[in-house]
């Protein structure tokens, strides 16, 4: 099933716990809105999260976390992370899945407002929230995560049993292997346990000290620094946790102590790379920051989290919002704010945008477009720092134009048009950025089929394209041919894309590509396959040789429909599979679905109805995402429609059953499913049972259980050992396993006839 935001790793091991995800779990069988509340630091969300992942079998649509810290529009960020840019409500109609809303504390009207918008229009949707306090929706049930037990009159010999106490042990043999539960250290355990009163966190927090410290020497420090005398009644369980980080931000350095204030900038995850550019300066020199943050690691007040090529780190919410406090109101916030800011548009400006002149060589813009994707909270508080800044305002439409490839090819269309209308009226700018963004607002409007937006973008870049002389005019033509094609007009968009394709070749970059790669699909439309092979073969090396994995991908799409007018079948289902694979890893959802859409007609053409039809169900529901399948285009439409009807013919009362098996597909288990191959695989493969790993990574897992090493692997798929290492990783992170001999018996246990029937709810 699905997973679509990462789940933050939790610092505490799941100890205690089982009575209240079971009550999770019978609650969303009765309610389909669950809150589970709790004070900070005590463990919902990693209640939420286990028993969210318990039930993914019960959500053919799956399980979908959302962690709304940060986030002050809650329905954007549950868009994002369903990757629908129209209506959100009428995405969910038809679809049974689990929503996990997490951290919604600061969200409460919001987030209620939205859940009663969204349960009564999508019949099969549940909501798990995570909250310290109820929504006070209609219709919620909600459960309490209550503090761990913590030591009554027990005797030392079952004091190991008791949850707050177990807990302390499991932390603090993990920093600790030679720590032993003793008659002389029990006491000073059970009272450490009880002044923390049985707060997960808090406990975390106290065991890690333990490998430089005696618990009987903590509970003297305590004792000194007052805030954690024994409870008098008097002090409630949030004081508590305050207390306990407050002790353990005294008990840091002074450097550990500024860093940790200072990283609260941050939103979500962040790496090294940002943390030295925005925490450091002469107090905390770059070259301490590494070794500062990996003092905060091993106290647990950061989190470190593999992803992908690079480590990246979290603060837990209560961590994060006690060093922010400190902050508050300050110059130094202000400072810090602007740094950051700062320092993503920088990173912006380095990604480039779809309307520059020359494109790099020296990256690959997929795996930039998932590096973007993963560090997307920080772009965007940055994007609104600027919004909400009117001196700020210039160079937050410039941070937007530069993310012209991430909103157009990186399936964040949405959100690149709300920052571009947001931004527009209120900047003045150069003629040049002004260019830019209007004709990067027509092509997303485009993008969602909103065609007579997409012209009045057009009709607005007319005055900066004059003042900006020849190349404007080839910029534009580039649009306006875009435009006509999507209108079905092939004349218009061949003149126009032609125009821009001659004129800005000696200049290259990425309009150049796109113009070229439409060129090729507006001849090919118009029947002349021979020119429209010759423009698309030259489209794809130039693209490839820019690093724009992208661009290649669509250009090899439009290839295997010119594969498939000449019947060379199966080298264009290669060349659809192989754009699908890009596609995929680019997260861009109306890029997949023509993939999958193409792949139903060629499954058509190659007599395999079944397979077809569930490939075109799939498509249609992948297009749902975008509010105009197929691009609008007629000629697409009519290809489809034609399709259908034969199938309908050929196929009788059958198709209606293959129909709903391919609607039944998530998007994952559709793709998957559009790149395996063999005739019969329509009626045998159930490429669930390989959730949560994508396509490549079961190849992966597949070749680790057959044996391979990672080199072997690399050989094997063609890539770099760097890139099966990565996947590796990504396997054991998504798994929980700690070695690859748990990845081949979870492959070999796969493998088995009816893998799937046995696979625990």
């Amino acid at each position: 099933m699905p997973w679509r935001a990462t789940l933050p790793t939790a610092t505490t091991s799941f100890v205690g716990r089982r009575h209240e995800v079971a009550d999770v779990r019978r609650m969303l069988q009765r309610s389909r809105l669950v809150t589970v509340t709790g004070i900070a630091g005590v463990g919902k969300t990693r209640v939420a999260a286990r028993a969210a992942q318990l039930m993914r079998r019960a959500f053919t649509d799956g399980v979908h976390f959302v962690e709304l810290a940060g986030h002050n529009d809650p329905e954007q960020a549950v868009a994002q992370a369903l990757e629908v840019t129209g209506d959100l409500a009428g995405h969910l109609a038809e679809r049974r899945l689990l929503l996990v809303l997490d951290t919604c504390e600061h969200l409460t009207e919001e987030c209620s407002a939205l859940v009663q918008a969204l349960l009564p229009a999508a019949p099969g949707l549940h909501v798990l929230v995570t909250s310290r306090h109820a929504l006070r929706a209609p219709g919620e049930h909600s459960v309490i995560v209550r503090p761990l037990a913590v030591p009554g009159a027990e005797p030392s010999a079952d004091l190991a049993h008791v949850e707050s106490v177990a807990l302390f042990l499991d932390r603090v043999t993990a920093v600790d292997a030679s720590f032993e539960l003793t008659e002389e250290n029990a006491p000073h355990v059970a009272e450490l346990c009880r002044r923390l009163e049985g707060i997960p966190l808090a406990i975390e927090l106290a065991a890690v000290r333990v490998r430089l410290l005696p618990v009987e020497r903590l509970l003297k420090l305590m004792d000194e620094g007052g805030p954690l005398g024994p409870a008098d009644g008097r002090r409630g369980r949030h004081s508590t946790m305050q207390a306990a980080i407050a002790w353990s931000h005294d008990l840091c350095t002074p450097a550990e102590r500024l860093l940790w204030e200072r990283l609260t900038v941050f939103a979500g995850t962040f790496d090294l790379a940002a943390a030295e550019s925005v925490c450091s300066d002469e107090a905390l020199p770059d070259s301490q920051v590494y070794p500062t943050l990996a003092a905060l690691v091993e106290k647990s007040i950061v989190n470190r989290e593999p992803d992908r090529e690079r480590t990246r780190y979290r603060m837990l919410d209560s961590v994060r919002e006690f060093a922010a406090a400190r902050l508050d109101g300050t110059a130094e916030a202000d400072r810090l704010r602007a740094r950051h800011r700062d320092h993503y548009a920088a990173l912006a400006s380095t990604f480039g945008s779809d309307q520059d002149e020359h494109d790099s060589d020296e990256h690959d813009r997929v795996d930039e477009v998932a590096r973007i994707r993963a560090d997307w909270p920080n772009f965007r508080a940055a994007l609104e720092s600027y919004a909400a800044d009117t001196e700020g305002r210039e160079r937050g439409l410039e941070m937007s134009l530069r993310l012209g490839y991430l909103w157009v090819f990186g399936g964040m269309a949405g959100y690149g048009r709300r920052y571009l209308e947001r931004l527009l009226p209120v900047t003045q700018g150069s003629d040049r950025a002004r260019l830019g963004a209007w004709l990067q607002l027509a092509h997303l409007a485009l993008a969602r089929g909103d065609l007579p937006a997409a012209r009045r973008a057009l009709d607005e870049a007319e005055a900066p394209a004059a003042r900006l002389g020849a190349l404007g005019g080839l910029r534009t033509s580039k649009m306006l041919g875009t435009l006509s094609f999507c209108e079905g007009d092939l004349e218009g968009a061949e003149r126009h894309l032609r125009e821009s394709v001659e004129g800005l070749a000696p200049r290259g970059g990425l309009v150049l590509l796109t113009a070229t790669v439409e060129l090729g699909l507006t001849l090919l439309l118009a029947g002349r396959t021979g020119e429209a092979d010759e423009v698309l073969t030259r489209a794809r090396a130039l693209s490839l040789e820019a690093g724009d994995g992208g661009t290649a991908a669509w250009a090899e799409l439009a290839l295997a429909l010119v594969r498939r007018l000449r019947g060379e079948l199966e080298q264009a289902q290669e060349m659809a599979r192989s754009a699908l694979r890009t596609q995929a890893s680019l997260q861009a959802t109306f890029g997949r679905a023509f993939c999958v859409e193409v792949l139903g007609w060629l499954a058509a053409d190659q007599g395999n109805p079944s397979r077809a039809v569930r490939l075109l169900s799939a498509a249609h529901r992948l297009w749902g995402y975008e509010v105009n399948p197929l691009f609008g285009s007629p000629y697409f439409a009519a290809e489809g429609a034609r399709y259908h009807r034969e199938l309908r013919a050929a196929l009788g009362a059958q198709y209606a059953r293959e129909t709903e098996a391919g609607r039944a597909m998530p998007a994952e288990e559709a793709i998957a499913y559009a790149l395996s191959s063999g005739p019969d695989q329509d009626e045998t493969a159930d490429v669930s049972i390989w959730a949560p790993l994508t396509p490549r990574e079961t190849d992966v897992a597949e070749l680790v259980a057959d044996g391979l090493t990672n080199r072997l692997i690399a050989q094997r798929l063609v890539v770099a050992r760097r890139t099966v290492d990565t996947h590796v990783e990504n396997i054991l992170t998504k798994l929980g396993f700690s070695g690859r001999s748990q990845i081949a018996a979870w492959v070999i246990r796969r493998r088995r006839p009816g893998a799937l029937r046995r696979e625990e709810a």
